[in-house]
C-alpha cells in the first residue's frame, strides 16, 4: 500500500484532499467562532429582558449621538411618562404578528426629554392606496411601561407612500418631520398599558433564541460536521489506495497457475521493460 501511495497519481490526490482537509478545519473553526458570537448575543439579549426598567435617557440617546448596540438596548424594559401626538401618527406597514399581516400603529409620545417613538399595537390589514383608520390614544399625560427596540436604518420613504404610512421606523427622517429631539430607536407597549386600546398588543419575544437565525446546538452539529469532513478527506487517499493494493492481491492470486498447467510463457524483452515501468509508476500494462 506504501508503494501504491508514492505513485504520482497518489501524491497528487493527497495533496488536493490537504487542502480540501484544511478549507473544512477552517470552515468548523469560523463556525466555533460564530457560536460564540450567538451564546453572546442570546446572554445579552436574555439579561436586558430581565433588567429592572429604567428611564429612557439611560436607555437611548437623541437622534445625532453615539448610537447604541441593539445588544445593549433590545428588549430592555422602561417606563417613561409624556403626551401622545396623534396628529404626527403613521402606520408601519408589511409587518407580521402571530402570522396576521397588517400594520404596525406609531405614535410619538412627547416627553420632557426628546420625542419617543412609541408602537402601541398592530392592525390587521392588507397594504393599500388607503390608510386605514386606528383608535386615537388617550390625551394628556401618561405614564406607560415598554419594550425597547433599536431604531430601523432603513430609509421609511414615506414621501412615495399614502398618506401617515411608512416602511420602517427610522428616527432620523421622523426626528427632521417632527422639528424635534427624538430618541433613537422605538419602543413596544406592553399588553395593558395606555395607548393599546383596541389594537393587537405586540407579543413578547422568544427568549430560546432572542438573536435569531441558526439556534446554539445546530452551530454545534456545524462545527461537529466541517471536522468530520476534514478527517475524511486526509483519509481518502488511504482508503483508495488500500482498495487497490487488496485488488492486485486478488489479481494475482486468482492468476496463479494450477498443477496442470503447463511452463509459463517466457516474456519478451519489450514485455520485461514494460512490467518493469508499470511497476515503478502504477501503469496498467496493456
Amino acid at each position: 500500500m506504501l508503494r501504491t501511495l508514492r505513485q504520482p497519481r497518489y501524491a497528487a490526490l493527497s495533496v488536493l484532499m490537504l487542502i480540501v482537509a484544511g478549507i473544512c478545519v477552517l470552515a468548523g473553526t469560523w463556525q466555533i467562532a460564530r457560536l460564540g458570537g450567538k451564546i453572546g448575543a442570546n446572554d445579552d439579549l436574555r439579561r436586558n429582558a430581565h433588567a429592572a426598567p429604567a428611564a429612557v435617557p439611560d436607555v437611548l440617546p437623541l437622534v445625532g449621538q453615539t448610537a447604541p448596540s441593539a445588544r445593549t438596548v433590545q428588549y430592555r424594559h422602561i417606563t417613561v411618562s409624556g403626551t401622545y401626538d396623534p396628529a404626527h401618527g403613521s402606520l408601519v406597514r408589511q409587518r407580521t404578528v402571530d402570522g396576521d399581516t397588517g400594520y404596525l400603529v406609531l405614535t410619538p409620545l412627547r416627553t420632557p426629554e426628546g420625542v419617543l417613538l412609541v408602537v402601541r399595537g398592530f392592525i390587521s390589514g392588507t397594504t393599500s392606496d388607503s390608510t386605514p383608520s386606528v383608535p386615537t390614544p388617550p390625551t394628556g399625560i401618561v405614564t406607560v411601561s415598554a419594550r425597547v427596540q433599536p431604531a430601523e436604518t432603513r430609509r421609511d420613504a414615506a414621501a412615495s407612500l399614502p398618506d401617515r404610512q411608512v416602511e420602517s421606523i427610522n428616527p432620523g427622517q421622523q426626528a427632521a418631520r417632527l422639528g424635534a429631539p427624538v430618541f433613537d430607536g422605538y419602543a413596544e407597549l406592553l399588553s395593558g398599558q395606555p395607548g393599546v386600546g383596541t389594537l393587537t398588543a405586540i407579543p413578547d419575544p422568544d427568549l430560546s433564541n432572542p438573536a435569531g437565525g441558526a439556534v446554539e446546538p445546530q452551530h454545534v452539529a456545524y462545527i461537529i460536521q466541517w471536522y468530520l469532513f476534514a478527517l475524511l478527506a486526509l483519509a481518502a487517499p488511504i482508503a483508495m489506495a488500500r482498495a487497490e493494493t487488496r485488488q492486485h492481491v486478488t489479481r494475482d492470486f486468482d492468476e496463479v497457475p494450477g498443477p496442470d498447467a503447463g511452463p509459463p510463457p517466457q516474456s519478451t524483452p519489450e514485455q520485461l521493460r514494460a512490467a518493469k515501468l508499470a511497476d515503478r509508476y502504477g501503469r496498467a500494462v496493456r
